[in-house]
């Protein structure tokens, strides 16, 4: 599991104007490839041992800018920082963030931490915005299967969705075509380089943008998560709404997913799942999916609780379906009724990040727990 930062901004650095901007803090020092001239590896001065990676400068085209982020339309190169998970995670992070800052001011830019998906800068949107959004998440462990994520999420939108195949994909860019590397592109790149780093997905309409997280086992959480988001707009049609749920749960099998789940909202960066600060499991959303699938460990613990909506059985778990159909329920602009009790939910209360989890649920399969001592239990 990985820290990332990107610095987007309007100016190229040489290799030599980047070692002068990380070595303004005495506690860094660049490691020099000396064939190519660029830098290797960013290292901690007092110890040798590594700190972060830095890639770049990376030219872009307008398509590959993150989507929704109309601040970042005039910043055309990017520099990317990765900070490794180790013993020294958090003192590295702060040194990655500091050196982002100053590395933002040098090339008149910005730097975004998708670690907490920051909210775009408001900016007037080049076309109207869609009304509503379709979030579909999926969630499983990570086991000797954790490479093969990709390739199942391409397979069963290939025989069940097409519309949620990608246009782009990748670690950095410039991303790979789909239309060029087909499914196998997609497979070989994941399991080739995303084994510590997730995989960005963009698509054509209604497929906005998503998201893979890696598959290595280092991880401090132990889960894998896909996200994708869709405009909605196209979607709220039964035929397609069909086509949403059997995408849902095909792939929740293929992939062995403790939990999926499927919603409309009004807004394309509140996701359903609450935010995890180490890559852990949470625990449920706090508001009722339009869909929820759920792994028969999963389903034994909740089934007896939900009692509003429609419950569909299976030898391979459980799918709840809060509303008979995708349509934004009446009460979207406000809080929903409890769907399931507080035990099964993660503690949201910091102020500055509603959408951060501060403690895991109190109730889930056990399997899902992390043994790490940093993450909190409500």
């Amino acid at each position: 599991m990985s820290y990332d930062l990107d610095v987007f901004g309007t100016l190229s650095l040489s290799a030599r104007q980047l070692v002068d901007v990380l070595v303004e803090d005495r506690a860094l020092h660049a490691q020099v490839d000396p064939g190519s001239g660029g830098i290797s590896a960013v290292v901690r001065a007092d110890s040798g041992e590594h700190c972060f990676v830095l890639d770049g400068p990376t030219r872009l085209e307008r398509e590959d800018l993150p989507e929704g982020r109309p601040d970042l339309t005039r910043l055309r190169v990017q520099y990317s920082i990765s900070v490794t998970y180790d013993g020294q995670a958090e003192a590295n992070t702060e040194l990655a963030l500091a050196f982002a800052d100053r590395l933002a001011r040098r090339v008149k830019g910005k730097v975004v931490d998708w670690q907490t998906e920051p909210e775009p800068v408001a900016a007037p949107p080049a076309a109207p915005e869609p009304e509503c959004f379709l979030h579909m998440e999926w969630f499983r462990g990570l086991d000797d299967e954790g490479d093969a994520f990709a390739a199942h999420y391409v397979a069963s939108a290939e025989e069940f969705f097409p519309r949620a195949l990608p246009r782009t994909f990748g670690r950095w860019s410039p991303f790979a075509k789909f239309a060029k590397e087909g499914a196998a592109g997609v497979d070989r790149l994941y399991r080739e380089e995303c084994d510590s780093q997730r995989m960005q997905i963009s698509g054509r309409k209604p497929l906005l943008y998503g998201f893979l997280d890696g598959w290595s086992r280092d991880q401090i959480g132990d889960r894998q998560r896909l996200g994708l988001v869709f405009d909605a707009s196209t979607l709220l049609k039964p035929r397609l709404a069909g086509a949403v749920e059997a995408f849902l749960v095909d792939l929740a099998r293929r992939t062995d997913s403790f939990y999926a789940c499927a919603d409309i909202r009004r807004s394309r960066y509140s996701h359903p799942v609450a935010m995890a600060q180490w890559g852990e499991w949470t625990g449920l959303p706090r508001q009722a999916p339009w869909l929820s699938s759920f792994a028969p460990d999963y389903a034994a613990l909740v089934q007896s609780h939900l009692t509003t909506g429609e419950l569909r059985e299976s030898d391979r778990g459980l799918l709840h379906v809060s509303r008979p159909s995708p349509a934004i329920p009446a009460s979207a602009t406000t809080e929903r009724e409890p769907w399931i009790p507080e035990d099964f939910l993660p503690l949201q209360d910091d102020p500055d990040h509603r959408r951060l989890a501060t403690a895991t649920a109190r109730i889930m399969p056990e399997r899902l727990r992390s043994t790490s001592g940093l993450i909190r239990i409500r």
